[in-house]
């Protein structure tokens, strides 16, 4: 599909508004359907995701810090998992920046998720993990971090036999989701979403009363569905993109990853005309499509170019900037990162060409 952007429409498209309580003025999000009413969430965070990292290049320490230093630039989302095994340390950066009074916990915008698509109880279960890990007494965005059902899942609905069996097990892990948020602030989630959801699996759940507030999906310019946007937006489900730098730095541990963006000859000369970095020309070109991110960092520079690329109002990518970066061509052949992860299915593969 092609994509021609225009700002202004995609800002009511995306029900932006600036936050003038933060202590980083800019944008967010309008948050809507399972969650409390009138919620925003800022429109940029910072990933915590490893993507098969090794452990001694990713780990508590590692987060902790990184968590550390977004907090003091001003950051206020901070998005996690159960399943990336870095909560500990997210943690303790949050309780020393609330400890030491910097900040206040309603500052602060949480996002976890569960491990897979884990049925009833064992999302339950995660949720209690997630909030001792991270010393809180909810989140404020609580995600099923994916389409891929738990090999172990101990619901019945989760296991192999029932010929329903994506559609049963998203339907049961969705009750717990709910009452995750009819928990809310006492041991529960502000809102409630999913991640790694297509048309279809979201589809198991348009009869249901209570609709995801969020879906987390990849977009970056090598891989971008239209489709998908377009459907969660038509049901009040804000969209999240995830890897809007197509994680450059999981290229080498990857199969056939060879094509990072931030070197797209294409990226670099936008970036040059705009006097920006290349990470920030392609976080732009999320943002002006009303699509929040999460682009992970453990560099301070690189954390203020982020924050700037979604808050500088005086930056703006051109209509034709914008649509050269939605249909480059050829693509490489390679797949979307997520198909590398456990938290995907392999069958999205068939998607890339």
């Amino acid at each position: 599909m092609t994509v021609l952007v225009v700002f202004a429409s995609f800002l009511l498209a995306a029900n932006m508004h600036v936050d003038a309580e933060s202590s980083v003025p800019g944008a967010s999000i309008v948050l809507q359907n399972a969650a409390e009413k009138g919620m925003t969430m800022p429109a940029i965070g910072i990933g915590t995701g490893g993507y098969g990292a090794p452990a001694e290049t990713w780990n508590d320490g590692v987060a902790m810090k990184a968590v550390s230093t977004w907090i003091k630039l001003g950051g206020r989302r901070i998005d996690t998992a159960w399943d990336y095994y870095d909560q500990t340390g997210i943690g303790q950066a949050v309780y020393a920046a609330i400890d030491t009074g910097s900040i206040k916990r309603d500052d602060l915008f949480i996002v976890s998720k569960t491990h897979l698509l884990s049925g009833y109880n064992d999302t339950l279960s995660q949720l209690e993990d997630s909030l001792k890990q991270l010393q809180v007494e909810y989140v404020d965005l609580f995600l099923v971090h994916s389409k891929t059902i738990m090999p172990n899942s101990t619901d019945p609905k989760c296991q192999p036999g029932d010929p329903n069996l994506e559609s049963a097990c998203v339907k049961s892990t969705w009750k717990a989701m709910k009452e995750i948020f009819q928990r809310g602030r006492k041991g529960g989630a502000r809102a409630i979403g999913v991640s790694n959801f297509e048309v279809e699996q979201l589809e198991y759940l348009l009869d249901d009363s209570i609709l995801p507030s969020l879906n987390q999906v990849e977009y970056q310019p090598y891989w971008h569905e239209e489709d998908l946007v377009e459907f969660c937006r038509n049901r009040n489900i804000t969209f999240n993109g995830y890897s809007p730098l197509g994680t450059p730095d999981f290229g080498p541990r990857a199969r056939n990853w060879n094509c990072s963006l931030l070197e797209l000859p294409l990226v670099k000369s936008i970036a040059t005309a705009h006097n920006k970095s290349s990470a920030q020309v392609l976080l732009r070109w999320n943002w002006q499509q009303g699509i929040p991110v999460n682009p992970r960092s453990e560099q301070e520079e690189h954390m203020k170019e982020n924050l700037a690329a979604i808050l500088d109002e005086t930056f703006h990518l051109t209509d034709s900037e914008m649509h050269a970066l939605s249909n480059i061509s050829p693509k490489p052949k390679c797949p979307k990162v997520c198909v590398f992860g456990p938290n995907c299915n392999p069958r999205d593969h068939h998607n890339y060409h």
